[in-house]
């Protein structure tokens, strides 16, 4: 039986259906869990998504089964729900706990906002280092290369603040200013995978072809308005229900993924802050590297 019922967030009114859907189904985790955890984390996934054109993936029977992406705004969204055309998709709009809560009732699990501001597509707001290990590597070999990765960017002078994407795998993002496009932020990327790949041969691949990889695989083409890569704070489709956390860089040596759920994670940055804050707040320049 199908139950529904009406609320108002923010002056909107937001249709809500079968909340006692199981989502994550060895947790017991249901959509008004979902739900819960968008509304605690709100004031911070504003800052992170606002004004940023989103994907998602949809889990309508929990996360164990089939999924699919959604790009373009569905016919039958609230007329409320901000949209902005790119390139031919119609892409919702992240901005307020309405729009979040009529995606997560729908749902949409990940939220992949977009690394640009949909005011200036062609400017990506920072540039960043996805580090995906590679079977049978995992997690800890991750954390290896993601600690070259900081010393790396530190004799470039530059400041990386990392975050765990979920599953396996780290994302570190450098805050720019807003002059540098795409090209030149994938270049950057592209520079530092060599540089690791050099010095570490046996542990780092550049390589596309999933079957020709060792290692971490050091994932530069992230670096394009096309891509799109899970949302700092956003729950991810794993049987933990982790969610891609911020983290300090000592934190690497306590703390595994599945230390950060849909249940840990209000408690962690109520006490923590918001670890990405600097993400915001101090873009850096380029200009000093040669080789921009």
């Amino acid at each position: 039986m199908t139950t529904r019922q009406i609320i108002q967030v923010e002056g909107k009114s937001l249709q809500l259906s079968n909340l006692d859907k199981i989502l994550w189904p060895r947790l017991g985790l249901t959509k008004a869990d979902l739900l819960d955890y968008h509304a605690r984390l709100f004031s911070l996934t504003q800052l992170h998504w606002q004004g940023r054109a989103l994907t998602v993936t949809r889990y309508p029977h929990g996360v164990e089964k089939e999924f699919f992406y959604q790009k373009n705004v569905p016919p039958s969204s609230p007329s409320w729900v901000a949209t902005h055309r790119i390139e031919g998709t119609n892409y919702v709009v992240a901005g307020d706990l309405a729009t979040i809560s009529w995606l997560a009732n729908s749902a949409a699990i990940e939220f992949h906002p977009s690394t640009f501001v949909i005011s200036r597509p062609k400017v990506p707001s920072y540039a960043i280092i996805d580090l995906d290990p590679t079977d049978p590597q995992g997690f800890a070999e991750a954390v290896q290369i993601g600690k070259y990765c900081r010393d790396i960017l530190g004799e470039m002078g530059l400041r990386g603040y990392p975050k765990l994407s979920g599953a396996t795998g780290i994302h570190i993002y450098i805050p720019l200013q807003g002059r540098y496009d795409f090209s030149i932020t994938a270049q950057l990327i592209r520079v530092i995978g060599l540089t690791l790949q050099r010095l570490y041969p046996n542990k780092v691949t550049l390589e596309r072809l999933i079957k020709n990889r060792h290692g971490v695989y050091v994932d530069y083409m992230q670096n394009h308005p096309s891509k799109t890569i899970v949302g700092v704070y956003s729950p991810r489709p794993t049987p933990e229900a982790t969610v891609s956390t911020p983290v300090r860089w000592a934190d690497l040596d306590y703390y595994e993924p599945r230390d950060f759920t849909l249940r840990t994670v209000p408690d962690w940055v109520k006490e923590k802050g918001d670890l990405f804050e600097p993400v915001l707040t101090r873009p850096q320049s380029l200009e000093h590297l040669r080789f921009f």
